[in-house]
């Protein structure tokens, strides 16, 4: 069976119109809820929609975080990487090589080529209850990966 250039011209510019009525209608509705959120923060506190803190009366949920790739996570080491990644800091206790470690990308500006770790101040005193979630209350603060199998 022989079809046309046209044909074809035809159905890419009725798929095309299909998506972008899809996508008018989704910012659309994009806009309302952007509103209604700009109107209840007004008169609620900050704290409210602060979504990066745990209150405790959260209700069971999924995350789905999205990254790039395919992360296979069959080894611990991994799941440490992974969680390194996301968190910012270089995980503790393996060092990675580079594909490419003479690369000017790899140097930090002081010249050396050491992960930079947080320093003591940074991270506060040991000490005091608030900077030691652990002998206190749970921390407020995203759980670790939890690899499902």
């Amino acid at each position: 069976m022989y079809f046309s250039p046209e044909f074809f011209c035809l159905t890419w510019v009725l798929q095309c119109c299909i998506v972008l009525g899809k996508v008018k209608d989704f910012l659309g509705e994009m806009a309302k809820a952007n509103e209604k959120l700009q109107l209840d923060a007004q008169n609620k506190p900050p704290e409210e929609y602060d979504i990066e803190a745990l209150t405790g009366n959260e209700k069971e949920y999924i995350e789905m975080d999205l990254i790039l790739g395919v992360a296979d996570l069959h080894s611990e080491q991994a799941v440490d990487a992974a969680e390194a990644t996301m968190s910012s800091f270089p995980p503790l206790g393996s060092s990675f090589a580079s594909s490419s470690s003479d690369s000017e990308d790899d140097i930090d500006e002081d010249g050396d080529d050491e992960p930079e770790m947080p320093s003591k101040e940074k991270c506060g005193n040991p000490d005091k209850p608030e900077a030691n979630p652990a002998k206190g209350k749970k921390p407020n603060k995203r759980q670790k990966i939890v690899v499902l199998n």
